[in-house]
């Protein structure tokens, strides 16, 4: 995982990140159903946020997160949690060893299809395999307009992010689903700007193309506010997929 480095950057504003950037809705707990009792991986895992959902429906959770000062926020915040350094590639745990895999707007990062290997190696037979997205709605004009301001022109190494998954035909999964859950986000003008600062193509910014964006930010947003916050259109979407017996 390269891409200009930017993969890793991350941790730079790793408590921004973690503050300021969508938890799940409540909705993504009905995808999971009851994870009592069961052996959960993360991977890519960053600040927890979805670890803490996993915490809090029963699982017994493994944070994979190649970044060490993203890493250092998930321990700190969910102590319980087994967390390692590692990667989608070359993952740090034994063959079989999980009942779910679960990755969370990381998946454009690894390299294919060695990740999907890796995923597939230390799954459980019968293990669910979630690959999930949660950011901001596509096809809203208005929102479609303040995510453009994130890129850079001429930016080759921007990573598209992705809405669902595929598989190769040895990938050894089945029952591939395509889910998608449509949900609003409240939040004020100045936590809708402070979002835009943890985007890997934000980062790759300089001080001053980052000022430039952020007071355009919050022209725009101003003109967006009722009753002193934004109702922000998300949609969580992503593939779930089934480890094929051995």
């Amino acid at each position: 995982m390269d891409y200009d480095g930017r993969g890793l950057k991350f941790g730079s504003v790793a408590e921004q990140y973690d503050q300021f950037r969508p938890s799940p809705p409540p909705e993504a707990a009905e995808l999971f159903g009851d994870l009592h009792g069961l052996d959960v991986l993360e991977v890519g895992a960053g600040t927890g946020s979805w670890t803490r959902l996993l915490v809090e429906l029963g699982a017994n959770v493994t944070a994979v997160e190649p970044d060490d000062a993203m890493r250092a926020v998930l321990e700190r915040r969910s102590p319980q949690v087994r967390a390692l350094a590692g990667t989608a590639e070359r993952l740090p745990v034994a063959d079989e060893s999980f009942d779910v895999v679960l990755v969370s707007s990381a998946w454009h990062w690894f390299e294919q299809p060695d990740a999907t290997y890796e995923m597939a190696r230390v799954l459980r037979d019968s293990g669910e395999l979630f690959i999930l997205w949660n950011g901001f709605s596509r096809g809203v004009a208005w929102l479609q307009e303040l995510t453009e301001l994130r890129n850079t022109p001429g930016d080759a190494n921007v990573r598209p992010r992705g809405w669902f998954a595929s598989f190769r035909d040895d990938a050894n999964f089945v029952d591939v689903e395509d889910v998608e859950i449509d949900w609003f986000w409240v939040r004020t003008p100045e936590e809708l700007v402070a979002i835009f600062g943890t985007y890997s193509s934000v980062i790759m910014k300089s001080d001053a193309q980052r000022d430039e964006m952020e007071s355009e930010l919050r022209r725009r947003v101003a003109e967006l506010v009722t009753n002193g916050v934004v109702r922000v259109p998300m949609t969580l979407r992503g593939t779930i997929a089934t480890r094929s017996a051995r």
